[in-house]
């Protein structure tokens, strides 16, 4: 098994079609779209007006009538009284609104919706109200007298906007949506093709009397494979850095954690791909490339300005995407752990499938 596994990267390596493809291809992509299209494309958008609808419940007059002023006079914020609860919260599932607030009992109650960028504003918002209202209950518990002397400028926006918090150019972002566009399309027609070839030069039926056997000879394909999708992802990841000047994460385990995920999603497509390889009798490439071509466009990584509400937010490459993008922007590693969770799942499941029907399949 582990002179097949030899044999695989060999060969990957030996084709400068392979290397040129797997390996120079995406880094020339990202270099020009990340360039090309830093003055037409937008890399970020900016907060836009956020719809909410808010209820106060069980609260003194006075704190509940602080609370919606605080709502009213910050300008990015349309805000509404609540009518019903389950219909606000209903809004906020739709989409139709991105927030439904409760205040009840001192206690701000947040039920969020599916934009992120407007979830992290309202939570910055809120934490906000909750430090000024800290203060100004300290000091009317020390001294409240003191209260006179604070002066409120009703007129002015307790927030205002200045983009997001984070920076993020065109060149970081398809650092990571041209990684993505690689593990979809050309680890899963590795993967596809990795028997298919054999069959083509003819080595697949001595490959099938050798004592090896077919499960063995499998899973050879796939462990040899693996090593050309890792190298591929490190040299994008290297040379957006290095070379292009791109941003990942701001740590080295969350830079860790992204190769990872990358890794991990290159050894689930690779599973995918010999599984479709396994299971037609016709070129792999005519299946693989249209459907990872489609499933790439309608994810938004060749424009992040592609996207449909209900289509786009279910493709894997979008998942991964956005789960790489919560990495890098925000550090958060939650998303990113899960995906990785799951690659590793659907890898064993896929792999086992594609094993067993490859067991028992006619040679030709």
């Amino acid at each position: 098994m582990l002179s097949l596994i030899i044999k695989q990267i060999r060969e990957y390596f030996r084709s400068p079609a392979n290397v040129f493809m797997g390996l120079f291809f995406p880094v020339l992509l990202v270099f020009f779209l990340g360039t090309m299209l830093q003055n037409l494309d937008i890399a970020d958008y900016d907060i836009g007006e956020i719809k909410l609808q808010y209820s106060v419940a069980q609260t003194n007059e006075q704190s509940g009538k602080a609370f919606a002023e605080f709502l009213d006079n910050i300008n990015m914020i349309k805000a509404e009284k609540a009518s019903d609860e389950k219909a606000a919260l209903s809004l906020t599932d739709k989409g139709d609104i991105d927030a439904y607030i409760e205040l009840k009992n001192g206690e701000i109650l947040l039920y969020c919706g599916r934009n992120e960028i407007a979830n992290r504003a309202l939570g910055s918002v809120l934490n906000s109200f909750i430090a000024v209202s800290d203060t100004y209950y300290k000091i009317a518990s020390t001294d409240p007298s003191l209260l006179m002397n604070t002066d409120t400028d009703t007129e002015k926006s307790f927030v205002e906007q200045d983009g997001l918090g984070v920076t993020r150019s065109m060149m970081d972002y398809y650092a990571v949506s041209m990684a993505v566009m690689m593990i979809f399309m050309s680890h899963m027609i590795m993967g596809s093709t990795a028997l298919k070839d054999e069959e083509r030069i003819f080595t697949l039926q001595r490959l099938y009397l050798s004592p090896v056997g077919k499960v063995k000879l499998f899973f050879g394909k796939l462990i040899g494979t693996l090593p050309s999708a890792v190298i591929g992802n490190a040299v994008i990841m290297l040379f957006s850095v290095f070379v292009f000047g791109a941003k990942y994460c701001d740590s080295f385990v969350g830079n860790l954690i992204l190769f990872l995920l990358f890794s991990c999603c290159s050894l689930a497509t690779i599973a995918v791909g010999m599984l479709i390889g396994v299971l037609i009798k016709i070129p792999a490439e005519s299946i693989v490339i249209p459907l990872t071509w489609a499933l790439l466009f309608f994810s938004g990584s060749f424009s992040k300005q592609v996207f449909i509400e209900g289509l786009s937010d279910k493709l894997p490459p979008y998942i991964v995407q956005q789960a790489a993008f919560r990495l890098t922007l925000y550090g958060e590693s939650d998303s990113a752990l899960a995906v990785i969770a799951v690659c590793l799942a659907v890898t064993v499941a896929v792999s086992l499938i594609g094993a067993a029907i490859f067991r028992v399949k006619k040679s030709v």
